[in-house]
Order: C-alpha cells, then structure tokens, then sequence
C-alpha cells in the first residue's frame, strides 16, 4: 500500500512548531498510516534524520527563540511557499502547517494576517473559509481575522451564504450526511428581535432564508451560546458563527488538545493544530503535540487508507 504523502511546515521557527511536529512525525500511528515531508530551514534537518526534510530556507542560525521577530516571519512565509508550491504540483496529498505568529508576520511585510488568507493568495482561491474541527463538533467563521470593532461592517448576506455552502460541501465530501447546520446571531440572544442589534435581521435572517430555501438544514439566527451547547450534545453538526472568538471559546473549552483548523476553498487540503507558536514553552519540552497528530490525522478522511 503505498502511504499518502503529507507536507508540513514547521510554523514559527521561535514557537513550538519543530517540537510539536518531530513529535507528531515520530508517533507510531502517523509513520504507519502516511509519509511526512518537511518544510523549514535547514537549521532544523538534524531533529528529521528519519523523516524526509526539505530546506525552504537557510537563515535560522542567530535566531532567538521564543519572541517574534523579522527572521521568523521570512523562515516560516518561506516554508509555506515551498510546501504550496509543491502541493500545488501534486507532490503531497495534504498541507499541514504548525502554528505561525501574526506579529512575526507582520514585522517580515507579510500583508495577510494569517495563514488562511496567506494560502488563499498563493493559490488564487477566490473564497476560502476557516472551519474548527472537535472531534464530531466543526464550527466555521464567517470573519476571521479582524478587530471586534470591525466584524459588523464586515458581515455580509453573500459571505454567511458562500461560508455555510462551502462548510457542508467539505464535510459531505468527509461522508457525513444529513447535515444539521446552527446559524449563529451576532449579537446577544440573536439581536432579541432588534432591541439588541440590527445584524440579525438586516444580514444573517436573509442568509438563512436562502440557505433554507435551497435545501439547507438550517436554524434560524440563534443565540451563540444556545448553538454551542446543542451542537456539545449531538444536535447540530455545524455552527456558523459570525466572528473569530464566537467559535474558538467554546471549542477549546470542549478540548482544546483536539482542536484542527481546516482551510476550505483552496485546490488541497490544508490543516493546521488550533493553537498558537507557545512562545513561553519554547526549549522546555513541554508542547503537546496532540492537536498536530490530530491536524495530520484530519487530512486522512479524503484519502483511501
């Protein structure tokens, strides 16, 4: 049987990412069922001698740990490209991406926020959307990256349509069917009939009404802590939140071990652990890696093995 490859990144070379992926490389479970490829600078080769090591760069010998900086943000953008460039290619079934740092990004001139946006440009994906797995619990954001102050303006009727279409056709793709999906409100209890905010009935009632039409198994807006306790108990199984925080919360309160953020809408898969670089445990071997083999093990249901 010939073993799915798989191409990872090692994030943020002043987070855990190297540590979190030599760990995940080197279970049992992941050398028997896939073949790691991976992507970072070449400072890190000798922690891979058994997994197959591609250089995306050679500037990490100064670099100081656990802070980020200018060089981080060029060695993990570095990685990335060379891992898309060659998913894109058909050299890896998947993309696996270890945690980035947004501040290392931004002081390297990378204009996207984060990786999904980063992905979304390098592949000329037009619409992309960011889905957190839990186990059978998956909560998509209809924004992602942007302050609070911003995340009304930014929610649009077409967006909340396009971000649920695409979420149920990705995990009925991973073979779930009759797909129960919670629209989340933007505001307290839903707005309460507009005392608490416009959104509701200005932006998202007119996005479920098309998606109920089309055939979607859908809830009206509802109030965001409602949908997260109904989906905990097998109810729906997908929550369509409307911000970032909305869907990360309850999710890591749930496990935050097992959480996999998914990139839907780009021409591979892509996955990545739900959590960030942990600079304050660089060095002290105390990264848990569970959410990475989780991230590895996630890009498995799209592949016979």
């Amino acid at each position: 049987m010939i073993k799915p490859r798989l191409a990872i990144t090692l994030g943020d070379p002043a987070g855990i990412g190297r540590e979190i992926v030599q760990k995940a490389v080197n279970s049992p479970i992941i050398k028997r069922i896939c073949s790691p490829v991976v992507f970072g600078d070449t400072i890190f080769s000798g922690h891979f001698r058994n997994t197959e090591f591609i250089p995306s760069s050679n500037d990490g010998s100064l670099l100081k740990v656990g802070r980020p900086s200018t060089k981080g943000g060029i060695i993990a953008v570095s990685a990335i490209y060379e891992a898309t460039k060659y998913c894109m290619n058909g050299k890896a079934f998947a993309l696996i991406t270890a945690p980035v740092s947004k501040e290392s990004f931004k002081m390297a001139g990378v204009k996207h926020p984060g990786h999904t946006e980063l992905l979304a440009s390098l592949t000329k994906s037009k619409k992309v959307v960011m889905m957190m797995a839990c186990g059978n619990m998956h909560g998509v954001m209809v924004t992602r990256h942007i302050p609070i102050e911003k995340i009304s303006k930014n929610i649009k009727t077409k967006d909340i349509i396009e971000t649920v279409n695409l979420s149920v056709s990705f995990l009925k793709k991973m073979g779930k069917k009759n797909i129960k999906v919670a629209l989340c409100g933007l505001n307290p209890h839903a707005g309460d009939n507009s005392i608490l905010g416009f959104e509701e009935r200005k932006f998202i009632l007119p996005a479920y009404k098309v998606l109920k039409k089309t055939g979607t198994d859908i809830t009206k807006p509802m109030s965001a802590d409602s949908a997260w306790l109904k989906a905990k108990n097998g109810q729906y199984d997908l929550v369509c939140s409307m911000y970032h925080d909305q869907a990360m919360i309850p999710l890591k309160c749930i496990d935050d071990t097992k959480i996999v953020n998914v990139t839907i809408g780009l021409p591979f898969i892509r996955t990545s652990p739900g959590h960030g670089t942990a600079f304050d445990i660089v060095g002290k071997n105390k990264a848990n890696a569970s959410a990475m083999k989780e991230a590895i093990l996630y890009t498995l249901h799209f592949c016979n093995v």
